[in-house]
């Protein structure tokens, strides 16, 4: 696929995800070069997709994957859970976990972009939880 090509499909289908799930056009601008602030930006190189961040010339992750629609659940999951946890701050409930708000409404949001998503952001959140559970008592 040519570089113009692969980049316009990626930004066209985040978009149409995101109307999808009823936010606006372009509430992701998908970067496709470093700024070197820690941005996360998009490369095709060897047949893959790659999903990096860095900072200043210091590349501190990189996931690496052949599928488009892993890619764009990556990128969608990091806005999902940005606008889930602005929701969960406007919607706080003294005594609960803050977790038992933002976490549904990060799976909604991700059913919302893509229904099959919707068990796999489920089974993301069942990982974060087994490691570390939801505990009431911090918020208190």
């Amino acid at each position: 696929m040519k570089r113009n090509n692969y980049l316009a499909e990626i930004q066209r289908q985040a978009d149409e995800m995101i109307l999808r799930a009823g936010f606006p056009k372009h509430s992701v601008n998908l970067c496709f070069a470093p700024y070197g602030d820690g941005t996360p930006y998009i490369s095709f190189e060897k047949d893959s997709y790659n999903y990096i961040y860095s900072e200043r010339g210091y590349e501190f992750s990189r996931k690496v994957t052949h599928s488009l629609n892993t890619l764009l659940y990556w990128i969608m999951s990091e806005f999902a859970y940005q606008i889930a946890y602005q929701y969960e701050l406007e919607h706080r409930i003294k005594g609960r976990d803050g977790w038992r708000i933002a976490f549904p409404k990060f799976i909604e949001i991700m059913a919302n972009m893509n229904p099959a998503w919707e068990s796999e952001a489920r089974v993301d959140i069942q990982k974060i939880l087994a490691e570390a559970p939801y505990d009431d008592s911090l918020y208190t």
